[in-house]
C-alpha cells in the first residue's frame, strides 16, 4: 500500500441505472457490495447517483417529449422516499454517498439525504449559478474534465482553492464508450505537475474489457476511481461503458495488484531480510593479505575482495570513506574480516547530520545554492569536534579565478591557516564572523568585504552563524597551511558529498 493518511476511493457511478425501479437499483447496490467486500482493505467505496430537479430542469414545452434524454430522465424518476430507500441500501452496505446536482434546487436536496461528497458533472464546469451554490454548500466537492477547455479547469481550481473548498479534479473523456486510444490517462500526470497538491482522479468510460485502465491511472497519481457500474437482468439490459458485478470485480482486482505492487512512492522502502541476505550471498567477501596485528585500521592496502561470502563476514559493499574497520584481534594472511575480528564505524549517518543542518541553515537564511554543488565537510579534528571546530563549503568555480561559498554553523571556529598563492576577499551575506588576521581580530557583518592578502594568517569564528562569498584568484589544494600541525597530520579532515542528493 501507497502510505497515505487516505486510501484510494472508488466511485461507483449508478447513475439512471436504477432505472426507476426501487428494486433494481437496491439489487444493484447489493451486487456491488458483494464484489467491493474483498476490496475494502485497500479502497474506500462511494455510490454516486444524479438529482435532477425536473420541474425546472426541462423546459415547459419538451416536457414528455421524445429526446433522448427526456426520455431517460422522466422514465427514470425517484420519489424522495425512494431515494431515502436506496440511499438506505448504500449506507447500509458501508458505501460513502456522493451526489451529481445538475441544478440549484438539487444543490439542497442533496443536502437534505447527508450527502458526504457533491460531485459536479463535466457538462456542468462552467455553470456558475451552480458552482456557487456548490461552494456555499460546506461540503468536499469532485470535478470531472472532460471536454473542459485549460482555461475553464484553471478557474475551476482556483475557484474552489479561493474559496477554502477541498477539491478533487477528475480526468474525464467524455466519449461513451471511450475507445482506447482516446483514454489520454497521461493528463493524470499533467495535472499533477500543474496542479501540486490537488488530488487527481479518473474517471472512466472505457469498454469494460479495458481492465488495466485503473492501475495505469493510479501508477500516474490518481487517487480517486469514478466507474460505471449496471445489472443487466431479463427486464434491463446494460449500456457498453458500465460493469457488470464481474467487470467491476475484475478491474478492481486488477487494480488492487497494481497498487499493492507499487508499494511505496514517497519514501525509502525497508528491504526484507530475505533480500538481503540473497544478495550477500552474491557479494564477495574482504580479506586480508598479509597477517594483521590487533588493534590495525586496516586500510585498502591490507586486503583483497573474493567469493565465497559466509555468515558474519564483511564484504566489499562495506567498505568506503566513510567506515573504519579496526582489528580486535589478530588475522591470519588470506583469512575474512568479520564481525568477530573486527570492529566497524560508520561515520556515513554523522557527515549526512552535517549536511542536513548546512541545508537547513543555507534555507532559513534563503542562500540558493547550485543544483547538484558538491560540499566540502571540513572537519579539522575529526567528525566528532565538527560542530567546534569546522566549516562547509561549496566551490561554484575555479578557474584562473575562483568563487566559493563558505558555511559556517553557529558556534565553529575555523583553525588559523595562511595561503603562499592564493588572495581572496570575504563578502558576508548572512550573520556574522569574528575575523583574526595577523593577530588583529575585527567582526564583519552581512555587507562587509573584507581582502586577505597571501601570506596574512587568518582565522575566523561565529556564534549565530555565517554564510560567506569567498572571491579569489585560482584555488589550489596544496596552498593551505594550518599553523596547528596537528592538523596537517589528518590526512582525513574533509568530506566530499553531493549536497542535493543527501540533504533530500
Amino acid at each position: 500500500m501507497p502510505s497515505s493518511a487516505e486510501k484510494p476511493l472508488v466511485i461507483l457511478e449508478i447513475a439512471n441505472n436504477h432505472m426507476g425501479d426501487i428494486a433494481h437499483g437496491k439489487a444493484l447496490t447489493n451486487a456491488m457490495a458483494e464484489v467491493v467486500d474483498a476490496y475494502r482493505e485497500h479502497f474506500d467505496f462511494a455510490v454516486k447517483y444524479q438529482f435532477r430537479d425536473l420541474n425546472s430542469f426541462i423546459h415547459p414545452d419538451y416536457k414528455g417529449s421524445d429526446l433522448k434524454f427526456v426520455k431517460r430522465f422522466e422514465e427514470t424518476v425517484l420519489t424522495n422516499d425512494e431515494w431515502q430507500e436506496l440511499i438506505d441500501c448504500g449506507r447500509d452496505n458501508g458505501f460513502m454517498l456522493i451526489i451529481t446536482p445538475f441544478d440549484e434546487t438539487s444543490v439542497a436536496r442533496t443536502l437534505k439525504f447527508g450527502v458526504d461528497i457533491i460531485k459536479i458533472a463535466s457538462c456542468s464546469l462552467a455553470d456558475w449559478p451552480l458552482l456557487e451554490e456548490i461552494a456555499n454548500a460546506g461540503k468536499s466537492v469532485i470535478f470531472s474534465t472532460a471536454g473542459a477547455n485549460q482555461a475553464n479547469i484553471d478557474n475551476m481550481v482556483s475557484f474552489f482553492t479561493n474559496r477554502d473548498v477541498s477539491a478533487t479534479m477528475m480526468h474525464c473523456v467524455g466519449l461513451y464508450p471511450t475507445p482506447y486510444e482516446q483514454l489520454n490517462i497521461g493528463q493524470i500526470a499533467y495535472y499533477k505537475a500543474r496542479y501540486p497538491g490537488l488530488r487527481i482522479g479518473y474517471s472512466t468510460h472505457e469498454d469494460p474489457s479495458l481492465t488495466s485502465t485503473g492501475g495505469t491511472a493510479f501508477c500516474l497519481g490518481a487517487r480517486v476511481f469514478e466507474k460505471h457500474v449496471a445489472l443487466e437482468t431479463n427486464s434491463y439490459g446494460k449500456n457498453a461503458y458500465s460493469a457488470s458485478p464481474q467487470d467491476l470485480d475484475t478491474w478492481l482486482n486488477e487494480l488492487r495488484q497494481t497498487v499493492v505492487s507499487v508499494g511505496l512512492m514517497d519514501a525509502k522502502v525497508e528491504n526484507t531480510e530475505a533480500e538481503v541476505l540473497h544478495l550477500r550471498d552474491l557479494q564477495r567477501a574482504m580479506f586480508v593479505k598479509h597477517d594483521v596485528p590487533a588493534n590495525t585500521v586496516l586500510t585498502r592496502d591490507d586486503l583483497y575482495f573474493s567469493i565465497p561470502y559466509a555468515k558474519g563476514d564483511y564484504v566489499a559493499n562495506d567498505f568506503s570513506k566513510y567506515v573504519a574497520f579496526t582489528t580486535t584481534e589478530p588475522i591470519p594472511a588470506n583469512k575474512s574480516v568479520n564481525e568477530s575480528n573486527c570492529q566497524l564505524l560508520d561515520s556515513r549517518s554523522e557527515v549526512l547530520d552535517i549536511v542536513r543542518k548546512v541545508a537547513r541553515f543555507t534555507s532559513d537564511a534563503g542562500i540558493v545554492l547550485p543544483k547538484g554543488a558538491m560540499l566540502e565537510v571540513s572537519h579539522h579534528y575529526g567528525l566528532e569536534k565538527f560542530n567546534e571546530t569546522g566549516m562547509s563549503m561549496v566551490t561554484v568555480v575555479n578557474e584562473e579565478y575562483c568563487k566559493k561559498v563558505l558555511i559556517m554553523l553557529p558556534g565553529q571556529n575555523h583553525p588559523e591557516q595562511y595561503h603562499e598563492k592564493k588572495k581572496e576577499t570575504f563578502h558576508v551575506v548572512h550573520g556574522s564572523v569574528d575575523l583574526v588576521l595577523d593577530g588583529d581580530s575585527k567582526v564583519a557583518k552581512p555587507g562587509d568585504v573584507v581582502t586577505i592578502e597571501p601570506g596574512v594568517r587568518h582565522a575566523f569564528s561565529t556564534s549565530n552563524g555565517c554564510v560567506i562569498e569567498e572571491i579569489s584568484s585560482t584555488h589550489f589544494v596544496d596552498d593551505s597551511y594550518y599553523t596547528d600541525p596537528a592538523i596537517a597530520e589528518n590526512a582525513k579532515r574533509k568530506t566530499f558529498i553531493n549536497f542535493w542528493t543527501a540533504a533530500g
